[in-house]
């Protein structure tokens, strides 16, 4: 055994909860969001420029991670600013790019596990 503790499995009602999270990340653009707003606070504009996105997308995209509850917003002056409102969220988003970047991972690779999956 390596140190894990045997748990039950979870309900199926989590597990969906689950996906639909994951499934919400599965946009890039979504993804880069989380990754830009996990280095700290930014508005639409900012965000924008950054993954390389219009503002009514960036706008939408921000909108359905605010639903969600994994981003946040607040006014600061005329600006709406954005954060992370789930820093665990964030860390898995951070962790998963950081490991395929580490591994060197082939886009290609990833894809076609992806591809296989029922």
């Amino acid at each position: 055994m390596t140190g894990w503790s045997r748990l039950d499995d979870p309900s199926p009602q989590l597990l969906q909860q689950a996906a639909a999270s994951f499934g919400l990340l599965a946009s890039t653009m979504r993804l880069h969001i989380v990754w830009v707003l996990s280095q700290g606070e930014a508005d639409v504009g900012t965000l924008a420029d950054r993954v390389g996105g219009t503002l009514q997308a960036v706008s939408q995209h921000l909108a359905k991670l605010k639903l969600a509850g994994i981003v946040s917003n607040r006014r600061e002056g005329r600006r709406q600013v954005y954060g992370v409102e789930d820093p665990q969220m964030a860390s898995l988003v951070r962790l998963m790019v950081e490991n395929l970047n580490a591994a060197g991972t082939p886009l290609a690779e990833v894809r076609h596990l992806r591809s296989s999956d029922g």
